[in-house]
């Protein structure tokens, strides 16, 4: 059963084509789908256009369907396209002529955006918990080695003195101080399209303030007509999000994977994370960290692709259908990276160096009771000459009490 179909028969290779992988991808947004159908029954029950009766048994019967979908016993067969058309096909099957009531006032346009704006959502309240996560385990690593030395770098050249704590906690830092992207992406996708149907609305009574009250938005999306406009827009703004939080992971992947080597030896991984390599004995390879390394290049790459499918006309076009598959990918790449990430962390073992005279060269020049500049060549002499000595300066100091309220 096809929900458009008007009796011509469709070509196999088209209907393959079109079909995508919609079966496939939509049972990671089925219950949400549902939900949206559940609360769409009530509005049309308000409109007097679903009868009371008919809208509690439509209304057990896709809480069946969610049941079903939490059991994992929920299929959408090819032949039914996507989870729409199988969620009406099997209230049909069980419920009888009733269930083709429950798309009065709606199209599939609408059902899939609601569908994906709920998932979206739950979604953005668990990267936001996984980012908290993830801060946390950099604050816990900088408190438990808060004053330990370590060498910091410019251009990979030792250049200053620095500390583990100082380290982590500047991760965590920059983390807490991105996360405003998060909140406005969440506000982007907190916006109900439902009743929008195909982008023009309908000429019934539907309530819409009320159907985003039963989902929980925060407010309509009006008009009707920016509901295909921002298809695409709410995923590129969460995918953007958490492009800037796994770009921090990244960079702190990078730092591991230097700082673990022997050249660096810095910091020590357990055997547990690490790899070995089928040719060599004496290996152990930190693949975790290279490939947390690239997660943010999966995230921005499902990001751009979006991007570039919604370079559209207003209206909907079935082109935006393939942002289903990117997002779904970023996102599934982004919070894995996140998670790792803090699992990681919690792991590092500090391996901490002796930190060289020239580390204090800027301290020493500051020392010095004459002009910067001239105590500068002063010092840069006396270390070219090999009789530089200077007092050890402490690392620059860390409020982590004040990092730690950000959480």
């Amino acid at each position: 059963m096809r929900l458009w179909d008007k009796g011509q028969a469709l070509d196999a290779q088209i209907a393959a084509f079109t079909v995508g992988d919609d079966p496939e991808l939509d049972l990671a947004w089925a219950r949400h789908d549902i939900e949206g159908s559940r609360a769409h029954l009530r509005v049309l029950q308000a409109a007097s256009l679903l009868a009371a009766e008919e809208a509690d048994t439509l209304d057990a019967g896709l809480a069946t369907l969610a049941s079903e979908v939490e059991r994992g016993t929920f299929t959408i067969p090819r032949e039914e396209e996507d989870v729409h058309t199988a969620v009406e096909a099997r209230l049909t099957e069980r419920l009888g002529a009733v269930a083709g009531k429950l798309h009065t006032g709606r199209s599939r346009n609408d059902q899939v955006l609601t569908a994906l704006r709920l998932w979206q959502r739950e979604q953005a309240d668990a990267i936001a918990e996984e980012w908290r996560e993830l801060a946390a385990a950099l604050l816990d690593f900088a408190e438990a080695h808060r004053e330990l030395p370590l060498t910091g770098y410019t251009h990979l050249q030792r250049a200053m003195p620095s500390s583990y704590g100082l380290w982590a906690s500047g991760f965590a830092a920059a983390l807490l101080d991105a996360r405003p992207l998060l909140h406005a992406a969440r506000a982007v996708v907190d916006r109900c399209p439902l009743g929008s149907a195909a982008g023009y609305g309908t000429p019934l009574p539907l309530d819409r303030q009320l159907a985003a009250s039963l989902l929980g938005f925060a407010r309509v999306e009006e008009p009707v007509t920016a509901s295909q406009l921002t298809r695409g827009l709410a995923e590129v703004a969460l995918l953007s999000a958490l492009a800037a939080a796994t770009g921090l992971v990244s960079r702190l992947a990078w730092d591991i994977s230097l700082f673990t080597t022997s050249e660096f030896a810095l910091l020590r991984l357990p055997d547990a994370f690490t790899t070995g390599s089928s040719i060599m004995p004496q290996k152990r390879n930190p693949d975790v960290a290279e490939l947390l390394r690239a997660s943010s290049a999966a995230v921005r790459a499902a990001r751009d692709e979006i991007e570039q499918i919604v370079l559209l006309p207003s209206g909907y076009h079935r082109d935006v259908q393939l942002t289903k598959a990117p997002l779904l990918r970023g996102v599934g790449a982004g919070r894995n990276a996140l998670r790792i990430a803090a699992h990681l962390v919690r792991g590092l073992v500090p391996t901490p160096q002796p930190l060289e005279a020239p580390l204090f060269a800027a301290a020493e020049a500051y020392r010095r009771d004459k002009p910067f500049r001239e105590a500068y060549r002063d010092v840069a002499a006396e270390i070219r000459e090999g009789r530089f000595a200077a007092e050890p300066a402490p690392a620059p100091p860390v409020d982590l009490a004040a990092l730690r309220s950000r959480l």
